[in-house]
């Protein structure tokens, strides 16, 4: 899924904790994103990502791919989490589940051809392939429900 996708959705699922952890759970769900592309913001995977094409693999160099699986495997969340649960800091091990949601979003929203989401990670390398989230009838559709989602949990009125 696309980064705007995770952003709207990730606040929208945490919608009613307090606005720092909100905020934060945002950030976390925008993360695994970052931490495997943020060495390749280059102009050209800027410029496609802004217009929604999938960038060609060939762009990517091997180590993103690596970094891509460590940052969207549920079995190393789940190890942070459960850290940071055990720690002490559930505040943060809630806010934390922001990059949770952000891997179950891909693995519906990434297909073999395009960064499989393996979220067994680094035990198995299974994925499910889902619908390429670059697909422009899944965008449209996307944004279709995340503009309806917006509109029923923070306006009411007119669905009353």
């Amino acid at each position: 899924m696309d980064i705007i996708s995770h952003a709207l959705l990730t606040n929208l699922v945490f919608k009613d904790l307090p606005n720092s952890q909100r905020l934060l759970a945002t950030i976390f769900g925008i993360t695994p994103d970052l931490f495997s592309f943020g060495s390749m913001f280059n102009s050209l995977f800027l410029r496609k990502i802004l217009f929604f094409k999938k960038p060609p693999q060939s762009l990517f160099p091997p180590y993103v791919m690596r970094l891509y699986n460590m940052s969207h495997s549920l079995i190393i969340w789940l190890v942070i989490f459960l850290l940071l649960w055990a720690f002490g800091l559930k505040w943060l091990a809630i806010a934390y589940c922001g990059w949770g949601f952000h891997i179950l979003l891909d693995i519906f929203t990434h297909s073999k051809d395009s960064f499989p989401t393996h979220i067994l990670w680094p035990f198995s390398n299974f994925y499910f392939s889902g619908i390429g989230w670059s697909n422009k009838w899944f965008m449209l559709f996307n944004y279709i429900v995340i503009f309806f989602l917006y509109l029923f949990f923070y306006n009411h009125a007119p669905f009353n």
